[in-house]
């Protein structure tokens, strides 16, 4: 499957809206994700839905923005429907887990060069795929409630949606960190990261929803959102900034976990600490696909993760990261190799080698 071509040629396919909710309000395109008791885990109907939208509205005149929104106040989108993966491995259907993944980075790709303002309002969780339909977008709004990561490598996977172009577009190496540990960080955070563009308060999102629908322009969504944005506050990751730079700046796993294990802080124990449930695989792959990421445009990004994505479910740690977690949920997952000093370079070159 050429995932290069297929991002030139930008063709989508079609499906139901079950779980996506649509209108056209004003001047706005309104998408709101609908699945809440996956807290929005972006489902393959999900993603074809949201895609022919965006292409539907794209030339539209009646819409001069769009918003993505959620119909649940615990959670914009906790990520991509990996469950159906891991059916779909059990089942032995190797067109759905090319499919699920190939739709989903195409819409990343959409919606990074959609011609209109696209407006992410991210009242609540946001993690991993919901970073993919968010953080591509030329606005990115958070609150107080925001919960935002990519907690990949605890589910034996690794930090994808295009997360080597907007992590590595972070100060210093917070994106390293967050790629790799897979910790959240709050709204004020990803405001400092740059990972969002304005922060409003939960309270006033209604008000700033309303005012978004009548706007016409990236000018006007800019005056909106300035007027209702407040002003950037010391944050965590600003608190923790020198650490991270100090430890996270090095090219291999055991390289950071040394430089942690000299810091005698408790910030960088507990980091240790937490690694230990992580994949060991997916720790050296997460860091691996972010050095060769850095500096790549975006299309190159997602075209290198469909790559290591369709290596990773010809593996055993993926499934077995979302069986402990997601599954049977013992929170018990038997990695292989269990220990980082087993999984050596050549294994994660593999995992950069196309699939045929």
């Amino acid at each position: 499957m050429d995932f290069s071509l297929a991002l030139e040629q930008a063709s989508f396919r079609e499906s139901g809206e079950q779980e996506i909710l649509s209108k056209v309000d004003g001047h706005a395109g309104v998408i709101t994700l609908n699945r809440p008791k996956a807290l929005n885990a972006l489902s393959l109907p999900m993603i074809r839905e949201i895609t022919r939208l965006l292409m539907g509205w794209k030339d539209d005149p009646r819409i001069g923005v769009v918003i993505v929104q959620s119909s649940n106040e615990r959670a914009f989108c906790a990520g991509g429907d990996v469950r159906s993966v891991y059916e779909a491995h059990r089942k032995g259907d190797q067109d759905f887990m090319a499919a699920i993944f190939q739709e989903e980075y195409l819409l990343n790709f959409i919606i990074s060069i959609y011609p209109k303002p696209y407006i992410s309002l991210m009242d609540g969780i946001a993690l991993g795929g919901g970073l993919g339909i968010s953080l591509h977008g030329s606005h990115r709004i958070v609150t107080e409630r925001t919960t935002m990561g990519m907690p990949e490598t605890g589910i034996g996977f690794f930090p994808d949606v295009g997360a080597g172009y907007f992590l590595n577009r972070c100060p210093g190496e917070i994106g390293t960190y967050l790629g790799v540990m897979g910790e959240s960080i709050s709204g004020e955070d990803a405001l400092y990261a740059g990972l969002a563009t304005h922060r409003v308060g939960s309270a006033e999102m209604p008000t700033v929803y309303r005012s978004l629908l009548r706007a016409r322009s990236t000018g006007d969504v800019d005056d909106i959102l300035q007027d209702a944005a407040g002003g950037q506050q010391d944050c965590w990751l600003q608190t923790y900034r020198d650490l991270i730079d100090r430890c996270f700046s090095f090219s291999s796993i055991e390289e950071i976990f040394k430089a942690l294990q000299q810091e005698s802080g408790p910030i960088a124990q507990a980091w240790l600490k937490g690694s230990i449930k992580k994949s060991p695989t997916s720790l050296k792959l997460a860091l691996a696909v972010l050095r060769r990421t850095k500096g790549l445009p975006l299309k190159e990004v997602l075209a290198l993760d469909f790559q290591v994505s369709q290596q990773c479910v010809k593996n055993h740690d993926f499934f077995e990261g979302i069986r402990a977690v997601l599954v049977d949920k013992d929170q018990a997952p038997l990695w292989k190799p269990s220990q980082l000093s087993d999984v050596t370079p050549e294994m994660i070159e593999g995992y950069f080698i196309p699939s045929e």
